[in-house]
């Protein structure tokens, strides 16, 4: 072990250990050359200097072991510690009838290791423990992989996009790690901190066990000697070729039982969609360490900037389409991701400069993360009160506070699509309420631009708009929205934008992914009747649009 316990030999002290681990469910019993699990047994008696008496009734499996003269060791907790026996070796009583008793030496020696919840078993190489955490929300398991045990918690690596809804302090119903073994060690569990690997590409959570029981952390105690045990075998090999490797990590043969992490989801649809989601993986991250009060990494959103901008200059169709095949992502992200890549893709439209355009990927990236700052019950609110409006707002002056350290950004891009994205040309909009030539021109394609994503997906108070209603609305609300940007949009976008699922007279349903020169789909990939055909060209066999729907994502196609 790498922590070193107190070793108890005096008789008085080894006598008021065993008298607290004699209490009901206070002992367990683990043998020496196996890896099993420790067994509560009852500690039913001490005869101080002589024996210990043994009540194995209610687990008669080890009976038989026992009576083989099998080493063992016991393990209980006594004044806040883990205590465990020396090496001890048993022989049946036949003194009571119908009760399987057993006597072993009075110990001349106690290990102590007093409580400390920061000592932790560091998991190594080939050491792979799955983990999979449950939410609040129905069907929302989270699979993750174990770091590190200790009695009082654990930390866990799992996707930057499934931790961005993790909170410090939330409490999880479920928290249930599976060894290769099939061993498992479940539990209540509070989520201590949420942050990045070093890297920014896994999330690192901290877990505390909730209200364990003695017996939990008698199995907790177990795995972290057992991880101890292995992690020391795998530093030294060829040292010791006669020492076993732990039982809790060799895969055990296949069973019926279905094991507790789901299999991966598959990967997304597109290769472009693939790429993207490595730019998701950056804001997942940043959302993290925003949560943990960081600026905004200058160097990082320049790096992806150029990186987004660079998959828009080789394919634009292909990164519209992949914008929306992000349904793993948090909304967040995907709202972020779609806003920068329809401002650039805009501006660049117009012959903006390249230097612009990085400026707009980067500002439409980050224009919104101020949000996962504000507390989760505003969030989440479906209905709005005016003090909780004016709260609110206060998302984009924290995302403006932490930019400051982006010097490379021109002031004004900031502020038209950060600061003012959220105006209105009526002056009902926030933060400030600005209105009609107070806001740019590039505040007012912001404005257009960050409108029209929003009302296409679903909020806690609403269901998400139809492509053809949130154009209607805004056209019919001039004095809102400017209606020179909502018709640049419509007719730069079109009709039938990529990415919307749109349902044929024909009966077929199928995804936008191409456009040609009059706007009109060229490229469908069907999700019916098929799932595996792609039409390209002939759309007209379809028949004609009945609708559209810009909400779901294509979770439905095969992988290209």
């Amino acid at each position: 072990m790498s922590e070193t316990p107190t070793v108890v030999e005096h008789t008085g002290e080894i006598a008021a250990l065993l008298e607290a681990m004699s209490q009901p469910g206070g002992v367990s019993l683990a043998f020496e050359e196996q890896t099993a699990p420790p067994v509560p047994v009852l500690l039913v008696d001490t005869i101080d200097g002589q024996q210990l008496i043994l009540d194995v009734t209610a687990v008669s499996s080890i009976a038989g072991a026992l009576t083989a003269e099998r080493a063992f060791r016991l393990t209980g907790q006594a004044d806040g510690a883990m205590v465990t026996t020396e090496t001890l070796v048993a022989t049946p009583l036949n003194d009571v009838p119908g009760r399987l008793r057993f006597a072993c030496l009075y110990p001349r020696r106690l290990d102590v290791w007093h409580r400390r919840n920061d000592f932790r078993a560091e998991l190594g190489s080939g050491m792979s423990v799955a983990v999979e955490l449950d939410t609040d929300i129905p069907g929302e398991a989270i699979n993750a992989e174990l770091l590190n045990l200790s009695l009082g918690g654990c930390l866990l690596k799992l996707p930057l996009a499934k931790a961005v809804a993790l909170r410090h302090g939330q409490a999880l119903p479920r928290f249930e790690a599976v060894f290769p073994n099939g061993q498992r060690l479940a539990a209540r569990v509070e989520i201590r901190h949420v942050q990045t690997d070093e890297a920014w590409q896994r999330a690192l959570v901290g877990c505390k066990f909730a209200a364990p029981t003695p017996r939990f952390e008698r199995l907790v105690w177990f795995l972290v000697q057992e991880i101890e045990r292995e992690s020391a075998r795998k530093a030294m090999p060829g040292e010791d070729d006669t020492r076993p490797p732990s039982a809790l990590f060799q895969a055990v043969p296949a069973v019926v039982e279905e094991p507790v992490v789901r299999r991966a989801p598959p990967a997304y649809a597109t290769p472009m969609a693939r790429r993207l989601s490595k730019i998701a993986d950056y804001l997942n991250a940043q959302l993290l360490q925003l949560q943990q009060g960081s600026p905004i990494d200058s160097a990082l959103l320049s790096r992806n900037s150029d990186a987004l901008l660079s998959l828009l200059e080789e394919d634009r169709e292909a990164l519209l389409f992949a914008s929306v095949c992000l349904h793993r992502e948090p909304s967040l992200v995907q709202h972020c991701l779609a806003v920068a890549i329809r401002l650039a893709d805009l501006a660049q439209a117009r012959n903006a400069p390249r230097e612009l355009l990085k400026a707009l990927v980067a500002t439409g990236l980050v224009h919104d993360l101020g949000k996962a700052l504000l507390p989760d019950s505003l969030r989440d609110s479906p209905k709005f009160d005016d003090q909780q409006r004016r709260q609110l707002a206060d998302h984009v002056a924290l995302i403006q506070e932490r930019l400051r350290s982006c010097r490379w950004l021109a002031p004004a891009v900031i502020k038209s699509v950060i600061g003012e994205a959220n105006e209105r040309i009526d002056g009902r909009g926030y933060p400030v309420g600005r209105s009609g030539d107070e806001l740019s021109a590039l505040s007012r394609m912001a404005m257009t631009v960050d409108v029209i994503d929003a009302m296409g997906r679903p909020r806690a108070d609403r269901a998400a708009w139809s492509t053809e209603d949130i154009y209607r609305y805004l056209l019919t609300h001039g004095r809102t929205f400017d209606s020179q940007w909502v018709q640049r949009y419509i007719r730069h976008f079109g009709l039938h934008p990529i990415g919307s699922l749109a349902h044929f007279s024909g009966g077929a349903r199928g995804w936008v992914q191409r456009l040609d020169r009059h706007g009109l789909p060229r490229q469908v990939a069907l999700i019916s009747p098929t799932t595996q055909q792609r039409v390209d060209g002939e759309i007209k066999a379809l028949g004609s649009i009945d609708s559209l729907v810009t909400a779901p994502s294509p979770k439905l196609l095969p992988r290209q």
